[in-house]
């Protein structure tokens, strides 16, 4: 079967997002002591002019129906850089539209 075509994502994808999940407790652990900060974000996938055919796919897997504007991560950033998020480190911040609940 075409790599397009496969029903799941290659497995050096999973392999790797695990990788730096486990990286990010990890320095987070490690910098602790430094006052350092060390947090992940999972993003979903940008808009960026897709084939209609991708898009309808995608609109399957994902609860809000659509694909991240280009400016959506923003505030996701501004909160990990900021005050607001002092007390947070080694988490990984989930912003793909629903598609992991499913």
């Amino acid at each position: 079967m075409p790599e397009d075509q496969q029903l799941v994502k290659p497995v050096t994808y999973s392999v790797v997002k695990t990788a730096l999940l486990g990286l990010t407790r990890y320095l987070a652990n490690y910098w602790s002591g430094a006052n350092i900060r060390v947090n992940a974000i999972s993003p979903g996938g940008v808009f960026n002019g897709q084939p209609d055919v991708f898009l309808d796919r995608l609109k399957q897997l994902v609860p809000m129906g659509r694909m991240a504007n280009r400016d959506e991560y923003q505030g996701a950033i501004l909160f990990l850089c900021s005050d607001a998020s002092s007390y947070m480190t080694g988490a990984n911040l989930v912003v793909d539209g629903g598609r992991s609940c499913l």
